[in-house]
């Protein structure tokens, strides 16, 4: 079978973080985020791939580590906070997610928390 045909169940979801500068703290928060989402997405439990420190300017060298297994069909899905992580730059971010979909991986957006608004009251004329 062919691992781009396989069910997505089958081949393994990842995340991919980076945080410049470096912030340990910051990135737990977004891993446990992230895990949560993809768990209750049904995409299972993650991988991570850290980059904790590089700049978009360095080598990011497990965002590569990543683009490769997902070229080789190991990696059906990465789950990030937003395209961002990949490069500060618009349009680079948005070619390395086209890289993920071109080698057959989807890629998951942490949904943005959506702010509660009061419930509207009406005033009811008798």
């Amino acid at each position: 079978m062919n691992p781009r045909t396989r069910p997505a169940a089958s081949r393994p979801t990842a995340i991919y973080l980076r945080c410049y500068p470096y912030d340990a703290g910051f990135l737990l928060d977004f891993w446990g985020a992230l895990s949560h989402y993809a768990l209750e997405a049904g995409l299972g439990e993650a991988t991570v791939f850290l980059d904790n420190g590089r700049g978009s300017h360095e080598p990011l060298t497990a965002l590569e580590s990543l683009l490769a297994a997902a070229a080789a069909g190991r990696v059906s899905a990465v789950v990030v906070p937003g395209p961002f992580v990949f490069s500060l730059d618009d349009e680079r971010a948005r070619a390395t997610v086209r890289r993920f979909e071109a080698a057959g991986c989807a890629v998951h957006e942490l949904p943005r928390p959506h702010r509660r608004l009061p419930a509207a009251r009406f005033a009811v004329a008798r």
